[in-house]
Formats: C-alpha cells, sequence, structure tokens
C-alpha cells in the first residue's frame, strides 16, 4: 500500500508544479492595494482614503472642511495660506468673494462651483451674475418644487385633484401632467452641458433598472456622448431631496461616467472627478415608477489629462 504524502513533501510538489507552468498571469497577480500607484480599491485618492486604505491629505483632495482648520477649500489652517482669488472672502479690489477686480476671473464663473461666493445671496443661485434663487410665489417650478410653487422641501403640498392638463402636479401623477395611473407616460429626459455645450438625449435610447434598490441609468445624446449612472441606494433610502456625492471613493458602488463623441471616458472613478446628484423625485409606485434628478460637478479621464465641467444635468426616468 502507498502510504500517503507527507505535508512537507505535498507543498514540494505544488511548488514544483508552479515553476513548471510558468510566470504569474492576469487571474493569479496580487490584487488591488494602498501602494501599487493605482487608483483602485474604492480609495479616494491614488492610494489613499477609501475604505481600505489610510485617510488622505485633507489639504488636497478637493473639499472644504472648516472642521479641520480649512478657509476655504485645501487652504487655510495647517494647508496653507489661501491664495486671493480662493479665500473664501471679498478683499483686494474684487467685485464680490473671489471674482472679478484686476486679479480674478469674472464672477459668473463661479455660479456652479458648489460654494456661496462671488455676488450669490444663496449657494450658485442669486446677486449680480447667476440665475435668481428659487421661491414658492415665483410662478415657476424650481428649486425642490414638484410642482409649480408647490411641494419639496420648502414650498407647500401640491394639490391632489388629478388633473392631467392643469400644468401641475396632483392626482399621483409623476411629473406635470404625466405619469401616475390616469396620465400619459411621462418622457424619458437625460439633458447636460459638457464644458458648455448642450448635450440632449437620443429618444428612446435611454436605459433604466433598479434592482436592490440600486439604480443603473444610461443615455445616449445627439451629440455622439453617452453618460452612465450607477447609484447605491442611499441609507435612509430613496427619497426627494436626497443627494448623493459620487467620487472616488464611491467606486465600485456608485459611478458617473460620461464618454464623449471621441471615445474618452471621463468617470468619478479618477482623482479629481466628483458629480453632485440631487434627487428632485423619486416613485416606486404606481408601476414602473420613476426617478427625476439633477447633477453637475467635474469628471476627468484617466490620468487627468482631460477636464470635462458638468452643469445644468437632468435626468427623468421611468423605472423598471
Amino acid at each position: 500500500m502507498i502510504k500517503s504524502l507527507r505535508p512537507i513533501t505535498l507543498l514540494a510538489a505544488v511548488f514544483a508544479l508552479f515553476l513548471l507552468n510558468g510566470c504569474l498571469n492576469d487571474d493569479n497577480k496580487i490584487p488591488p492595494n494602498c501602494y501599487d500607484h493605482i487608483l483602485n480599491n474604492g480609495e479616494q485618492l491614488v492610494d489613499c482614503g477609501g475604505a481600505n486604505c489610510p485617510a488622505c491629505d485633507h489639504c488636497i483632495d478637493g473639499i472644504w472642511q472648516p472642521e479641520l482648520g480649512e478657509t476655504c477649500v485645501d487652504c487655510g489652517g495647517e494647508c496653507g495660506p489661501c491664495p486671493q482669488c480662493a479665500n473664501c472672502i471679498q478683499d483686494a479690489d474684487e467685485a464680490g468673494i473671489d471674482c472679478g477686480g484686476s486679479a480674478c476671473g469674472p464672477c459668473s464663473d463661479l455660479c456652479n462651483d458648489g460654494i456661496l461666493n462671488g455676488t450669490e445671496t444663496q449657494v450658485d443661485c442669486g446677486g449680480a451674475y447667476c440665475d435668481a434663487c428659487p421661491t414658492c410665489t415665483d410662478g415657476l417650478m424650481n428649486g425642490t418644487e414638484i410642482g409649480i410653487d408647490c411641494g419639496g422641501t420648502n414650498c407647500p403640498p401640491c394639490s391632489t385633484d388629478g388633473n392631467c392638463t392643469n400644468g401641475m402636479i396632483d392626482g399621483n401623477e409623476f411629473w406635470t401632467d404625466c405619469g401616475g395611473s390616469t396620465c400619459t407616460a411621462c418622457d424619458t429626459i437625460c439633458n447636460f452641458s459638457a464644458n458648455s455645450v448642450a448635450n440632449v438625449g437620443v429618444a428612446g435610447t435611454a436605459t433604466f433598472a433598479i434592482a436592490s434598490g440600486n439604480i443603473t441609468i444610461t443615455c445616449s445624446t445627439l451629440q455622439g456622448g453617452t453618460m452612465a449612472f450607477t447609484m447605491k441606494q442611499p441609507i435612509g433610502g430613496w427619497q426627494n431631496g436626497s443627494v448623493l456625492t459620487i467620487d472616488p471613493t464611491s467606486v465600485p458602488n456608485s459611478a458617473v461616467v460620461y464618454t464623449n463623441s471621441a471615445g474618452v471616458a471621463h468617470s468619478t472613478a479618477f482623482t479629481g472627478s466628483t458629480i453632485t446628484v440631487t434627487v428632485v423625485k423619486y416613485a416606486s409606485s404606481p408601476t414602473p415608477g420613476g426617478i427625476r434628478f439633477n447633477f453637475s460637478g467635474t469628471l476627468k479621464n484617466n490620468g487627468g489629462t482631460s477636464v470635462v465641467n458638468i452643469a445644468n444635468g437632468l435626468v427623468m426616468t421611468p423605472l423598471q
């Protein structure tokens, strides 16, 4: 009878087999880690941040963190002094906070940066250069409203008479005079500007799905680009007014990818990219339900050699 191989003999046999089979291949390389100089592993920046790696230096992460001593984005306190045109105060001969005068750029350039600056009265609205801030009495459907001057986080509830022709959201309509159990289906919308070039979704090309609460949406535009969203359900569930900040730390659970007409992908997976998604309305019923959200931010390609500023983004789709 042949005796069983001793453990050390078996180990030697395995090692010999490895040598005979050659070098490592793509299936048995060391997995992504925090020391490979590559943005992966859910990192916020290369080799730092996220759930697995050491925290990134807060002075280079593109986030204003006053609790860490910053007096503006990535400056002040231990980060060093802020430059005049990025110190979040109006000084020298500036016409507004960090704009105008002999040294800084136009105040109108600050209307989509997510910071209260320029001459704004609220973040990115009001003042001499930005759009007026929404109110509940201006006769427009703006802000977080879900009807004209009604609904959302600030205005009184919309009426519920179910009229599909009154220019308001009522009954169980998903949006103005569409969706729900009695009105016609709402149009699918996928519009945004990329570096100030308007992109309009191609009718019938959008795909949308929800699984375990997570939403995926893709759409093509008449300008030859595509936009894709993967969004993990917030902890509190999808609600009107939910805000998602999608950046390299969100990968792989949430990501936004814009591919231009030349086929170059710009993604929140790459360093320095961030997209803010604000849910205007979400409904799980009547089936199939739907979502409407605004989005804006900055996307970069792999390596950071190409930057796309996304503004005025609007998506509205049913969800199946």
